[in-house]
This record gives C-alpha cells, structure tokens and sequence, in this order.
C-alpha cells in the first residue's frame, strides 16, 4: 500500500500557497486602486513567484498573477515617465547648491590646514631634535593611512562598477512588463472558456499599450486588432470593453499615420457608445431593472444612470480625437501638395521639361527601335556614278575642262582671262552713246 503522506503535504502546501498568493493579489488590486503602485508591484511579483514554485511557471493558477503584475509594471512606468521629466525642472538648481556648500566645506577644511600646520611650525621650533623623531613617525603613518585610503578607493571604485553592470543588466518596467502580459495571453489562450477568452483579450489590451508606450505602432495595432476579435466573438454590440479597445486601435492608427482606419476605429467606438445609451436609456423607460439586493448599497437603476452620465461625458472627447485626426490629414495633404508644386517650380527654373510636356508633334519612337540612331551604309550598286566634267565653253588647249572649285569650272587663271575676254568685247560706253 502505498504512503499518501507525500502527496497530502504537496497538496496542504499548495493550497497555502495558493490562499497566501490570493491574499498578496486582492491587496495589491486594492493598492492600485489607492494608487500605491510600487507597493502593487512588490505584491503581485511575491504572488508570481510563490505560484510558480507551487504550480510551475506556466501552470494556469499564474495567470492571474502574470497578469496584475505585467499591468502594474505598465502603470509604474508610466508614473516613472512622469515623476522623471517634473524632477528635471530642478536639476541645475540643486547642483549649483551642492556646489557652493562643498565650496564652502573645502574652504573651511584649508584654512584649518593652514592653522594646524602654524601652530606644528611653532612647536616644532621650541621642541628642537626631539620633535623630528615624533615627525618622522608622523610621516610614517601619514603614509600607511594613505595606502590604506587607496585600498578602499579601488575597492569602492570596484564595487560602483558591479553595480553599474548590474544596473545595465536589469530590465526595464515596459519590457518586464511585455514578458508577463505576455505569459499569461499564452496561459490564457489554452483555454476555450468564455471567462478565458476575455481574460485573454485583457491580456491583448495591455500588450498593444505597452507597444504605444515603446512607439511600436505596427505592433500595437496587431494586438489591438487581435483583442478586439475575441471580445466580438464573445461580448455583446454594445458592450463597453468594444468602445475602449476601437479608441485604443483609433490612437494607434493615428499614430502611425493610417488616418482613414484610425477616424473609422473612433466613429465605431462613439457607434458603441451611443448605442450603449440608447439600450440603457430604453430599460430606465421599461423599468427592467431588477430591485436591489438586501444588504447591498448598489442600486441597478442608479448605476445605469450613472453609466449613461459617464457616457455622455465621454462622447465630446472621442468626436474631437475625430476632428483633430481629419485636420491632421488635412495639413499633411497640403504639406505634400505644397512640395509638389514647390518641386515643379524648381524644375521649370532650371529650365528641366517634364516627359508629359514633349511636344505632341515629335512622333514616338518605341524602345526598342534604334533604327533612327543608325547611318544606314550605302549598298555597291546605289553609289553615284562619277560625273564627267563639263567641257568650257571655250577650250583651252588640252582639250579638258579644268576641276571644278567651289561649283565654277576652271582655275583662276581660266577665269581672268574670261573675264578679260568679256571686257573686250562689250562695247565702250562711248561707242554705245555714238551709235
């Protein structure tokens, strides 16, 4: 027979590890809502490491804790992200301050030096042979309690240095943050339960956050979308979890520049709400609201009123996120139209033409056609024939015309002498006037 004793103490333990993890989780939900959240984080990261020791780390008992505790990181960041850029207005202040007073302290350290070492010049004078003995011992220890202060220089020098690596080693919030919300999607995931599936859209919620936080728009976008069709499989039209995660999806479009899908994402998160207000607004007229329970202060017909009051607040903030999403879609189209413009008037200054601007008349030439770039070589039979040269009119002796020069026959000499010639024989003006 057996020993059940082993796996009755696992399981007592277990079971005090669970009921001390639950203890650590509803106290740092109630810090969070206080605002105590470094206090949150410590508790849900206590509660994290008792559940995986008890359950294993990827147990689906950790998944609430991954949970919490990715979404408190998420918080703590954002907090740090703030109290660090208020701090830094008073910097240089307080730095000028310190310097003063270490100015003053080093000050006041000299001038008891200087004192000091008077009044030993003085003794020494009156004490004679005997005092060099005694300073010469001082001189000794002087010495040592140098070395040793250099010992714990290096020692302190070393040990800042462990401690910058280890800083440098540590994880930020955000990224510490992922890996949990992370963690519990998968855990989340392996279930096919209503409650698991929402839980697992929280999980989504959170990651696409912490990616608007790192500015990995893509990346937040993905996990907003995949967050976004869980809760359609599961909630109602008009539920609001539907409108938080549109406007989230509508901020991350926005921000990686989509401006049609980021002001469609808005408009159906202002679609859910109003739809919302209506239902809501049509029970309050029904009266279908069930009475309150006995020993509970919360009325339903109250908190339906107070929902749709919410609402309605609401509602003028996401119809601006609208507006300002359409204006900036606006300037950057008249940013884009500007350069346009601004490049053809650079182009037409130059003197550049723009191949919609060739002439219509040029005929066009396909590509591949370089035919007109080629001088075509002349075949053998379609050379000229030589021409023969033209006789003069009169010859000159030899029986051949002269070589033509600049398309008139004969050389220069040929033609003095016809010009000679043609003088001769045209009559005088005298002989003209006599006839």
């Amino acid at each position: 027979m057996d020993n059940p004793g082993p796996s009755w103490s696992s399981d007592k333990d277990r079971m005090e590890a669970a009921m001390s993890a639950l203890n650590m989780i509803a106290q740092g939900k109630r810090n969070m809502v206080c605002g105590e959240i470094p206090t949150a984080v410590n508790q849900f990261q206590e509660a994290c490491k008792v559940l995986s020791k008890s359950y294993g780390e990827t147990a689906k008992e950790c998944a609430e804790a991954y949970y919490q505790y990715g979404r408190a990181l998420l918080d703590l960041a954002r907090m740090e992200t703030g109290v660090l850029g208020n701090a830094l207005q008073g910097v240089p202040e307080e730095e000028d301050g310190e310097k003063s007073a270490d100015e003053q302290f080093e000050k006041g350290d000299m001038e008891g030096e200087s004192s000091s070492t008077k009044n030993s010049t003085e003794d020494e004078e009156e004490e004679g042979t005997e005092e060099e003995g005694t300073e010469e011992d001082e001189d000794e220890s002087e010495a040592v309690d140098t070395a040793e202060e250099g010992d714990n220089s290096q020692e302190e020098g070393s040990q800042g240095e462990k401690e910058g690596e280890e800083n440098a080693d540590d994880v930020s919030n955000l990224q510490l943050a992922w890996e949990m919300l992370e963690l519990a999607k998968v855990i989340y995931l392996k279930d096919e339960d209503k409650e698991a599936k929402l839980k697992a859209s929280d999980a989504y919620l959170k990651l696409g956050e912490v990616s608007l936080e790192t500015e990995q728009y893509a990346q937040s976008i993905s996990d907003f979308t995949e967050c976004l069709n869980i809760q359609k499989s599961v909630l109602d039209p008009d539920d609001r979890s539907l409108a938080e995660t549109y406007y989230q999806l509508g901020l991350a479009y926005s921000f990686n520049k989509e401006y049609d899908e980021s002001i469609d994402s808005f408009r159906a998160a202002v679609k859910v709400m109003e739809s919302k207000i209506d239902s809501l607004q049509k029970r309050l007229d029904d009266d279908k609201f069930p009475p309150p329970k006995e020993g509970s202060f919360d009325d339903p017909k109250k908190l339906a009123e107070q929902e749709i009051n919410d609402l309605k607040e609401i509602l003028p903030d996401i119809r601006g996120k609208v507006e300002e999403v359409i204006e900036e879609r606006r300037q950057i189209e008249e940013l884009k139209k500007m350069a346009k413009e601004g490049m053809s008037v650079i182009t037409e200054s130059l003197g550049l033409q723009k191949p919609e601007e060739k002439s219509k008349d040029e005929p066009k030439k396909p590509v591949s056609d370089i035919s007109h770039l080629i001088r075509r070589k002349r075949k053998p039979d379609e050379e000229e024939e030589p021409v023969e040269p033209k006789k003069s009119r009169q010859e000159n002796g030899s029986g051949d015309a002269p070589p033509k020069v600049n398309g008139v026959n004969g050389d220069k000499e040929s033609m003095d002498v016809d010009d000679k010639k043609a003088d001769s024989e045209a009559p005088k003006p005298t002989e003209a006037v006599a006839s």
